[in-house]
């Protein structure tokens, strides 16, 4: 069969075909009209048994193509929203300064090793081998150092901000 009446025979099908998929008129429609460029250019190459299911396959092909490209633009429009970078008005800038000012006092209150340790720990990110090594106490005193600062902390902020 020749290859520009398949094109013909099929092109209206082929664009539901390809509509279904995509869920739009106007990109099926590409579709189609690329589906048979590939179709022309590898009728050159080598005989072609189906041209139909060719560019079905083709079709498809490009049709998921679509997809795949419109979701991966999706998920950059959402990592990239705008809105998500807007800075902070003076309000809350004044807000996050008055609750770094209250942890700040809260951790001063820590009796100093407890307070080392917890510093190390949260600002330095220190292990608890770092931790141990540079106050030269064990580990498992490191985790009770730890345990008790996070705990005071915790209560003493519930306190200052309730």
């Amino acid at each position: 069969m020749n290859i520009e009446l398949a094109y013909n025979n099929y092109r209206n099908e082929l664009i539901k075909y390809s509509e279904r998929i995509v869920y739009h008129r106007e990109v099926a429609e590409d579709i189609c009209q690329e589906s048979y460029i590939v179709l022309l250019f590898e009728a050159q190459k080598q005989h072609i048994k189906s041209p139909r299911s060719y560019l079905f396959k083709v079709a498809r092909n490009f049709a998921y193509d679509y997809l795949r490209h419109k979701k991966i633009v999706e998920n950059y429009s959402q990592l990239f929203d705008t809105s998500v970078f807007e800075l902070p008005s003076a309000e809350q800038l004044a807000t996050n300064d008055q609750y770094a000012d209250i942890i700040r006092q809260v951790i001063e209150e820590l009796p100093e090793r407890r307070r080392m340790a917890f510093i190390l720990h949260k600002i330095n990110g220190f292990s608890y081998a770092e931790i141990a090594q540079t106050l030269a106490i064990s580990e498992s005193g490191v985790e009770k150092h730890l345990m008790k600062a996070n705990a005071y902390c915790r209560q003493r902020l519930n306190e200052r901000l309730a």
